[in-house]
């Protein structure tokens, strides 16, 4: 039985061609998807497609475009089966792509009232698509600079430059008279990588809002972004919260945020997963690669430089992992080896009870003491053995002087050095020092007072442990090489928190498939 919207029937030749030529677009469309890209991803859109349409639908495997036009006639051969298509291609590759194929099989409406005409005219849309599409631009750091000018409003992730321009061609203006449309290409022209593809895409901004009778406005805008200061403490950074699963198995669950530009913070979640803590490294490995097609771009900064991080990976941990040694979780790049996180990536910790907690006397003392931090620098109290007899006179020294802003201690790793860095946790301590493997000697300690003392302001911090592993890894010689190879760096900043109650942990793990 062929569909309405099939390859013939009572519609006769018109009908037909209707449905050639609708088979043809949705061919195209999935043909583009990256769930089709490989037959082991065309197999499983065959499957859920045949589970949702009640019959099996076989694919030879070879051929992208001939297993993707089967899946297509599988589903218009079935009454109802374009929108069951449109359902998957939402469930493997997200809502957006589900909306595109929507729109392929839904006639357009003419314009009226119920659907008022988008701000652009198809000649200015046509043009503003074609001077996009000259050259490449960082898609994470456009929406974040698009999300930013259009006053914080919500914008989806993982878009392309191109995608992103068609999900707000039909918003409605700025109360100022400029559609986002128009500021996305104003915003991209400072990301192009060559000057031609800048001076096109400013041309056509300044061309259409001289046409719009809008270039004060436009000018006001550029003029207002030109005084905007980004903080340089904030980095592009992956932020990896890891919490057991505690249903008596070995898995963890795993959510990633990303905040693709540096100077501001707006991390965007990505999807959680369930793996294991022995297969922890190759999650953060896929995260990483997701980070870098979104935050790789020319002209961004702090990308490059030898001894500088790339981006940073926050692991938010509960206290019995914050001594797990997750700097040495491996990525890889192509066919090359396998090398330690904390070769490229600055690495460090962040505490998950806190970053959780609605408790407001532990968030304003955690706001507080980092306040004290970047106000008046690095004040160390320390804790070795000796004071596990007196942990709680330590705490109370601790609470009482709030120009100690950092503990530097031994491993974490059991009783009684848990409970100090937990009592330091309590206390509001963002910044904490310890060597992994157990207690701290004296002139490892050392180490740590110079690195605290080599950096004109705290928040550079990151960056100096940084360069100890790295040096550690390079060099394989010095006073700093094993501290360097076995720190513990908990950094755990108030001002850079992440929503932990989007996705309970409990329904994260029942609802996604092992990793």
């Amino acid at each position: 039985m062929e569909t309405a919207t099939g390859f013939g029937g009572a519609e006769g030749d018109s009908g037909h061609a209707r449905g050639l030529a609708l088979l043809l677009e949705l061919t195209e469309a999935l043909c583009a998807l990256g769930c089709t890209d490989d037959p082991q991803g065309r197999v499983q859109f065959a499957a859920v497609l045949g589970d949702q349409l009640g019959r099996t639908v076989d694919l030879r495997g070879v051929k992208q475009r001939e297993d993707v036009v089967t899946l297509v006639r599988a589903a218009l051969n079935v009454a109802g089966g374009e929108r069951v298509l449109v359902t998957v291609v939402r469930l493997l590759e997200g809502p957006l792509a589900g909306d595109e194929l929507d729109r392929l099989i839904t006639p357009g409406r003419p314009a009226g009232p119920d659907a008022p005409p988008g701000p652009l005219g198809s000649d200015d849309e046509a043009a503003a698509r074609a001077v996009l599409a000259r050259g490449e631009l960082p898609a994470g750091r456009l929406r974040d600079d698009l999300a930013e000018e259009l006053n914080g409003l919500d914008l989806p992730s993982g878009l392309l430059p191109e995608q992103l321009f068609l999900h707000v061609l039909a918003w409605n203006t700025q109360p100022d008279g400029l559609p986002p449309a128009v500021l996305l290409l104003d915003r991209a022209a400072p990301l192009a990588a060559t000057r031609g593809h800048r001076t096109a895409l400013t041309d056509w901004v300044d061309d259409w809002v001289k046409r719009a009778g809008l270039p004060r406005e436009l000018e006001r805008r550029r003029q207002a972004r030109a005084h905007v200061v980004q903080d340089p403490d904030i980095p592009r950074a992956l932020i990896v919260a890891v919490e057991p699963a505690r249903d008596g198995s070995d898995d963890v669950v795993v959510r990633p945020w990303l905040n693709t530009a540096p100077g501001r913070w707006d991390p965007q979640p990505g999807a959680p997963a369930v793996t294991t803590l022995d297969a922890l490294g190759p999650a953060v490995d896929d995260a990483l690669r997701q980070g870098a097609r979104m935050w790789t771009g020319p002209g961004d900064p702090g990308s490059g430089g030898r001894g500088q991080p790339s981006a940073y990976v926050e692991f938010v941990l509960p206290y019995d992992l914050l001594n797990h040694d997750v700097a040495s979780l491996t990525y890889r790049v192509g066919d090359g080896r396998p090398l330690p996180l904390g070769l490229k990536y600055g690495v460090h910790l962040r505490s998950l009870e806190r970053m959780r907690t609605d408790d407001a006397l532990v968030r304003h003392q955690w706001q507080e003491r980092w306040h004290a931090l970047r106000r008046h620098g690095v004040g160390v109290h320390g804790w070795s053995e000796p004071d596990a007899r007196r942990l709680d006179a330590w705490q109370a020294t601790l609470a009482g002087d709030t120009r100690h802003t950092a503990v530097v201690l031994d491993a974490p790793a059991h009783d009684p050095a848990m409970e100090a860095l937990k009592a330091a946790i309590a206390e509001g301590i963002g910044l904490a020092v310890w060597d992994r493997r157990g207690a701290f000697p004296e002139e490892r300690r050392e180490v740590v007072t110079a690195v605290f003392a080599a950096v004109p302001r705290p928040g550079q911090i990151p960056l100096a442990i940084h360069r100890l592993r790295q040096n550690a890894e390079l060099n394989q010689q010095g006073p700093g090489r094993l501290l360097g190879r076995h720190i513990g760096f908990f950094w755990d900043d108030p001002t850079r928190v992440v929503d932990m109650h989007t996705n309970d942990p409990g329904e994260s793990a029942g609802e996604e498939a092992p990793a």
